[in-house]
């Protein structure tokens, strides 16, 4: 056995590859630090051309932290989805990036799985050959939370399939949880169908005898698949050790004893608090009566327990892992399953079963000190909730900014109510309205009002009534085309949007955007036009010369936009022509028309503005089906400067001199496009 966190543990694992999408399950589920801390391990970058890579560095405020990490996501898609139980996610800030939330709880028990799926590509050389991607696949204790992966005792088993290395056994039973977690998901989750896609494509190796997965879950909720009955069609065993952090609510549960029965020897891990080591986690009476079934209890071997403690800060126990044997073999099994009935029967549960490890004890004889208190254990921490009848259907939904509409994944969800969607004040910003029993796709929404609270955070209330009574329920509003949402950055100056346009390096991009977030955040007042006339000026004092520095920015957006269609990579293309971010097109048109209405000095001069915005219409021009919308602001903003004939060539130029030229060369700036025929 090695130790980790878990953490550590998926960073080294990722650690020279690119990650290009992720799936995630859990039980128990915190978005914010899902976003600010596991999704930065995402984002490894490519050093040049080179076959190795690096992870950014990122701000440690996490404000700035989710602008970065929201640019990075826009420069390069990582597909990434999270399957999780609504009724424990615990949500102390608002998810914002564009991440696929599912929601899912099964008819009895819960989604207790806790899952990893992760594609992994090697960086591409122009003189190497291209390999299949891989599949990181985990599974264990821990769940989507700070705990989860920084400062419990958890456990976690992780393969990586391969072309050299994809056993048919295990693919075929990855791919049936997956397959399921897709159905849950509307059948239409692109992180589980990039997964599912890759795993499908690896020529399989033969059946590996010494692992095998285990998943509860199965299309058909009525037949579960039991944890007892995978454990034992394997050998009959002798020794059982268990570790688990909560057991059954009554030791004489039918199920556990009938479990127990199958050895001679059973010991169990008394879980005890780090603090307070004469205090047993669990009920004194449970204890009791898993004695009177010739239970031990124990403690950890003195050599396992001196590398799991830490002095600095006590760990609690989330780890739960079976060891089975006899004398001729030593199985373990390592995963979610506690030791309860839930567990056993009725929860979505997974795990690993590494057979003949040749694994030590992991448990001593004996307990070391008789605990002198007990205390209780909420059981919905550890995936024992109750059956909530009459609650909400789970609802989930997604906002798509480009196209204004809010949709539920699923069609089939069953309730005789409208559902509303309001806000913390009451105020209702959408209505989920229901035909013959079932809830209609298509929300009806007040768009100002859903994208003004959806700009700020993804969480919203759904009240509905069932019987006569009021029932609600918190959900997460998952977000796509997010470019497209206002952004909360001031506006860039000229000089580093022009500089973004030609290719900006990933570290001095991450910079900027922390730069400009940190203005945002204080709240400062941001001139653009500060030093912008002062850098151009500086590089250039005339027309060509200042027309050959935006001239070029934008041959290397239109370059990136070009490749982004043939790529159909519509990510890119909706970024720059329908998001509202600083860098985008409207970005730019904002820069260069807001300071229209300033008075005073124009801190951008006219020619600048002049040529940036034609070529802005240049490159909308080249697109197909681009933003209408923009385009013609773009060709007002135009006309306007035009006409006022603020535009000079030279000191000395006659104003009809200046005009005569500006029309020439917007004629041969314009058509020279046309005429070559090269549309995006």
């Amino acid at each position: 056995m090695n130790y980790h966190t878990i953490s550590d543990l998926v960073a080294e694992y990722l650690e020279g590859s690119l990650v290009t999408a992720a799936f995630f399950s859990t039980y128990s589920f915190e978005p914010d630090f899902f976003e600010l801390e596991i999704m930065p391990l995402l984002m490894s970058q490519q050093v040049g051309n080179s076959n190795k890579t690096y992870l950014p560095a990122l701000s440690t405020n996490d404000a700035i932290r989710w602008q970065q990490l929201e640019r990075l996501m826009a420069e390069r898609q990582v597909a990434t989805s999270v399957v999780y139980d609504p009724s424990v996610y615990k949500c102390e800030r608002s998810p914002r990036l564009e991440i696929a939330y599912h929601g899912y709880s099964p008819s009895f028990g819960c989604q207790h799985a806790k899952l990893i799926a992760i594609v992994l590509e090697t960086p591409e050389i122009e003189t190497s050959e291209k390999k299949l991607p891989q599949v990181l696949f985990g599974a264990g204790s821990f769940n989507l939370t700070r705990a989860g992966w920084w400062d419990n005792i958890e456990c976690g088993h992780f393969v990586k399939l391969s072309d050299r290395w994809a056993p048919r056994n295990l693919c075929e039973a990855i791919t049936k949880a997956l397959v399921f977690y897709q159905q849950q998901a509307g059948n239409h989750d692109t992180a589980l169908q990039k997964v599912l896609g890759v795993i499908d494509a690896l020529p399989k190796s033969e059946d590996n005898e010494k692992l095998d997965f285990y998943f509860s879950g199965s299309l058909n909720e009525q037949a579960q698949n039991s944890f007892s009955d995978f454990i034992t069609q394997y050998h009959e065993y002798d020794q059982l050790e268990v570790i688990t952090p909560y057991f059954a609510e009554s030791g004489s549960n039918k199920v556990i004893s009938k479990f127990l029965k199958q050895f001679k020897s059973r010991k169990i891990l008394l879980p005890l608090d780090p603090r307070d080591n004469t205090r047993a986690k669990i009920e004194k009476s449970v204890f009791n009566e898993l004695k009177e079934h010739e239970v031990c209890w124990c403690s950890w071997q003195t050599d396992v327990e001196s590398k799991l403690k830490d002095s600095s800060s006590p760990r609690e126990l989330h780890a739960k892992v079976y060891q089975m044997s006899n004398q001729n073999t030593v199985d373990l099994f390592i995963g979610s399953v506690n030791f309860s009935y839930k567990a056993f029967q009725d929860n979505i549960e997974a795990g690993f079963l590494l057979r003949d490890i040749k694994e030590d004890n992991l448990l001593s004889d004996t307990i070391n000190i008789e605990p002198f208190c007990f205390e209780s254990v909420q059981g919905d921490v550890h995936g024992d909730k109750q059956d909530e009848s009459g609650r909400l259907p789970v609802l989930n939904l997604c906002y798509c900014w480009k196209n204004q509409i809010l949709k539920l994944e699923r069609d089939d969800i069953s309730w005789d109510s409208k559902i509303e969607l309001v806000n913390s004040s009451d105020e209702k910003l959408a209505t989920l309205n229901v035909l013959n029993g079932c809830v209609l796709k298509e929300a009806t929404i007040d768009k100002k009002l859903i994208e003004q609270h959806l700009k700020n955070t993804s969480l919203l209330t759904a009240k509905s009534f069932c019987n006569g009574v009021l029932k609600s329920s918190d959900i997460i509003i998952s977000q796509i085309n997010i470019c497209v949402r206002p952004s909360i950055l001031p506006p860039l100056s000229l000089v580093d949007l022009l500089s973004i346009f030609r290719g900006m390096s990933k570290p001095r991009l991450l910079l900027l955007t922390e730069h400009y977030a940190k203005l945002s955040e204080l709240s400062l007042a941001y001139q653009s036009g500060d030093d912008i006339a002062v850098e151009l000026k500086s590089a250039s004092r005339n027309f060509f010369s200042e027309f050959s520095e935006i001239n070029s920015a934008f041959y290397y957006l239109n370059e990136k936009l070009n490749q982004a269609k043939n790529e159909n990579d519509q990510r890119v293309l909706n970024y720059y022509l329908y998001g509202k971010q600083p860098d985008s097109l409207y970005g730019a048109f904002q820069l260069l028309t807001g300071d229209e209405k300033d008075s005073g000095e124009e801190s951008i001069e006219p020619v600048i503005r002049y040529l940036s915005l034609l070529s802005i219409q240049d490159t909308l021009q080249r697109v197909e089906n681009s933003n209408k919308a923009l385009f013609k602001n773009v060709c007002k903003a135009v006309e306007r400067i035009e006409s006022s004939n603020i535009l000079s060539l030279t000191d000395g130029a006659s104003p009809e001199y200046n005009q005569q030229f500006f029309v020439w060369f917007k004629q041969e700036f314009l058509s020279r496009h046309s005429a070559a025929n090269s549309r995006i």
